[in-house]
């Protein structure tokens, strides 16, 4: 029997498609920002500790803030991650990871989850305050 860890696609060969299990050891061994690109009332409601808040809305405005970073892209169910790192593969400069099956998965399988504004929210908050994003919001 074959196990499938990660699968890459041919044309994107930074992008990775991924198990929240994977996800989780890269992010423990400290690899990986995890990028939360919901909506700031879903990221009070639940997020992973120390992942970054930007708000799809927002990736292509902001992508300067990770793009030299490997991330790994998650929303609630993985349909706006799936988007954000397939359909915007432009936004990465090193390697992006797309968590198959989104937070939902991330907590059915039982890891680590918090509620609240923490470190990563403050990040956005700072950059709502800069021009640039504050005449959109």
């Amino acid at each position: 029997m074959m196990v499938v860890e990660n699968t890459y696609t041919p044309y994107y060969n930074h992008i990775v498609y991924s198990y929240p299990s994977d996800v989780r050891r890269l992010w423990k061994q400290g690899k990986v920002l995890m990028l939360d690109i919901r909506t700031p009332q879903e990221y009070v409601a639940h997020h992973v500790p120390g992942s970054v808040l930007i708000p799809m809305d927002y990736l292509e405005e902001l992508s300067h803030y990770f793009s030299d970073k490997e991330v790994a892209v998650i929303c609630e169910h993985g349909n706006r991650a799936y988007y954000a790192t397939f359909g915007m593969p432009h936004l990465y400069r090193r390697r992006a990871y797309y968590l198959a099956g989104g937070l939902q998965a991330w907590m059915y399988m039982g890891y680590e989850v918090v509620r609240g504004l923490d470190e990563g929210a403050k990040v956005w908050k700072e950059l709502l305050n800069s021009q640039s994003v504050r005449s959109r919001a």
